[in-house]
């Protein structure tokens, strides 16, 4: 594991308050400061004169890649530097691979299907990240990769370390050992990253044992068979096991417009949540009248978070509304705000005057029907 300016300071002059302490010959002003300091590479142990030679050697030790960074065209494999994704972020996501043999019966079949697969989730959209293509036909790889689909072959596997799988967990068990030796220990002969190959088509059963796996702790899977519904329940899972903990999901602070909005849409009003957005959008365009979607700078906290925090306020989203130009075109001045944020409704109200301000739902799912008894009045 990474040593911290704790692990440092224990061994420096002052952190065992020895002769020297704090002495300033490294150009800090003290141990603790050059421990934070040599944590975080801004200096080099070589600064302190009375830096002990069993701090060195750990720095050293610490010095060794933990997980190897392997490139698979545009993507990268391994990487890791955690064993749990609270103590930083997990890395790079785990590769997601299906096994193609041109020289199958139902080649040209599952061909299509991979290229014809695109699962949309937070408002991106998501493909296979590769193919082990055996018996590779030049023509179908070009298409692949006109797709975005990464190529492997057995000379890139031949880096990786090979899992086999025998029963969930003794896979489970050999996985973890490979991550925790390379992770805790900086051991040279487990940094290479891991695959596991799964068969089959009971596809409920991959889905149970893919998605352990994605969690503890595959950098790649290759499947020998493809099924739809089966990679967009393992891409939705991946996207929340490999988001970053410390950076909050949120999409731009703008004016989004849905179905053709003219002078009579609604204006709905919410936070910049990547899911209080989707879930709200996802309404929006089901609709059959046309809307826009006010998006407040949150720091993506959700609607009652945010609140709370102090992160929407009227001031605030009154400012968004005023600075949007778009919504000079609306005649129907009503601004829909979630059911939430009821309590805002007088403020909100007070600063947008010319807007007449309307409590909507508290959940997004409801919102087609607000709507309807909306236009019914």
């Amino acid at each position: 594991m990474s040593l911290g300016a704790m692990d440092i300071f224990k061994f420096l002059p002052a952190g065992k308050k020895e002769a020297n302490a704090n002495c300033k010959k490294c150009g800090c002003a003290t141990c603790m400061m050059f421990a934070i300091k040599l944590s975080k590479s801004q200096t080099e142990p070589g600064s302190c004169p009375f830096i002990p030679a069993d701090l060195l050697e750990k720095l050293e030790h610490n010095k060794k890649v933990q997980q190897k960074t392997l490139m698979c065209g545009n993507l990268k494999v391994g990487g890791e530097t955690v064993l749990y994704r609270h103590e930083k972020t997990f890395i790079n996501p785990t590769l997601l691979v299906v096994e193609l043999d041109s020289k199958n019966s139902d080649y040209a079949d599952k061909l299509k299907r991979i290229l014809d697969f695109e699962f949309e989730c937070v408002g991106e959209k998501y493909h296979i990240d590769a193919i082990h293509f055996l018996n590779p036909v030049s023509s179908d790889v070009d298409l692949l990769k006109q797709r975005g689909i990464e190529i492997i072959d057995d000379t890139f596997l031949s880096k990786l370390h090979e899992v086999h799988f025998t029963t969930l967990p003794q896979t489970v068990d050999e996985l973890v050992k490979i991550r925790s030796c390379a992770i805790l220990n900086r051991d040279e002969n487990y940094s290479d990253p891991t695959f596991v190959r799964l068969d089959g088509t009971d596809f409920v059963s991959l889905s149970s044992i893919a998605s352990v796996l994605i969690c503890k702790y595959a950098n790649a899977i290759i499947f020998e068979n493809f099924d739809e519904a089966l990679f967009a329940s393992l891409i939705t899972l991946r996207l929340n096991i490999f988001t970053d903990p410390q950076k909050p999901l949120q999409v731009e602070s703008k004016v989004y417009e849905f179905n053709n909005p003219d002078q009579d849409a609604l204006v709905f009003l919410t936070t910049n949540f990547a899911l209080s957005y989707f879930a709200v959008a996802n309404e929006l365009s089901s609709l059959k009248c046309g809307s826009f979607l006010v998006i407040t700078p949150s720091e993506g906290m959700s609607v009652l978070t945010a609140w709370s925090a102090q992160k929407i306020t009227a001031e605030i989203a009154s400012k968004v509304v005023s600075s949007n130009d778009i919504l000079n075109k609306v005649k129907n001045k009503r601004i829909i705000i979630p059911g939430l944020l009821s309590d805002l409704k007088d403020e909100l109200q007070e600063a947008l005057p010319d807007w007449k301000i309307i409590v909507g739902t508290a959940e997004a799912y409801k919102i087609p029907d607000f709507v309807k008894k909306l236009q019914a009045v």
